[in-house]
């Protein structure tokens, strides 16, 4: 009995497992390929670097605005001038 039991244990777990599925591929544009990385990366990565020159110049006013409650002037400012050119050059 305990055997069989074992069994149908066994049995449920593997047949009940997470099965992958498959993810379609989905198919770019040549043209856009070409702009993206002839245009809008090199511009992505120029928006990166001019945002970082422009955050490091205004970080003692973003100090000052940090003060007040709710303290986050520092994150919105790097989202705003770093992070969101880097993600938009780098990730994808």
């Amino acid at each position: 009995m305990k055997k069989r039991i074992r069994f149908f244990i066994l049995l449920s777990v593997v047949l009940t497992g997470p099965v992958a599925q498959a993810q379609p591929v989905e198919a770019s544009d040549p043209g856009f390929v070409l702009l993206d990385v002839l245009f809008y990366r090199p511009l992505g990565f120029a928006a990166t670097v001019v945002g970082t020159g422009v955050f490091i110049g205004i970080s003692p006013l973003t100090a000052l605005a940090s003060i007040p409650k709710p303290h986050d002037a520092f994150i919105k400012t790097g989202n705003i001038l770093v992070l969101a050119p880097g993600a938009y050059t780098f990730v994808r």
